[in-house]
């Protein structure tokens, strides 16, 4: 609850900004606006993608654009005087930007690693409510993607720095998963998944 109130205040705050200054920056607010546009459809886009499995190839590519969009959204409430088109625009972006705080502190991946040619592992941060990180077995789509395949959540492991390939085949994968050793005194994990039809 502090968390929405101090959000609030700050939307509040840098739209107080315009009222204080008296000046207008119109090259300024043109590229802001432009910038805001483009940040504000690929962050959709791409939250679409990525709600359906497929994930921006990259550690931070994701979030680069999670990180633009807000503070595009920022520049815009700090810059732009107050009009009904800007009351507007601001009750369309709070759910963005609420959205994309959320996005940049779950699903983050933390450890990426290919396993074959056409496959990847990586550990992404678990939700509020989960008891460890989540691994996720990948394949390359549409050249900038990388689609789940298989996904583990029952581990209840964090602070994974490391995953070998002990064991790799048509029907059958084992893994080495080294973690901090905090949930689990087994380090490091020796995981099995059966391959049939999975993955």
């Amino acid at each position: 609850m502090t968390a929405i109130i101090i959000f609030i205040g700050l939307i509040i705050g840098l739209n107080c900004i315009p009222l204080l200054t008296k000046m207008t920056f119109p090259r300024i607010e043109k590229i802001v606006l432009r910038l805001l546009i483009v940040t504000t459809i690929l962050f959709l886009i791409f939250v679409v993608f990525e709600f359906s499995g497929y994930k921006l190839k990259g550690l931070h590519t994701f979030s680069t654009i999670s990180w633009t969009f807000i503070i595009s959204t920022i520049l815009f409430f700090a810059l732009f005087r107050n009009t009904k088109k800007k009351i507007l625009t601001g009750f369309l972006l709070t759910p963005l930007v609420i959205l994309s705080i959320l996005t940049l502190i779950l699903g983050q991946v933390v450890y990426e690693k290919k396993i074959d040619e056409t496959n990847k592992i990586s550990v992404t941060t678990g939700g509020f409510l989960a008891c460890g990180e989540i691994i996720n077995i990948t394949q390359t789509r549409l050249g900038i993607f990388d689609k789940q395949v298989f996904h583990i959540n029952n581990l209840c492991l964090i602070g994974i720095n490391r995953i070998e390939t002990v064991k790799l085949d048509d029907k059958h994968a084992e893994f080495l998963i080294y973690h901090d050793g905090q949930q689990d005194s087994e380090n490091p994990y020796k995981y099995d998944v059966e391959r049939n039809n999975v993955w």
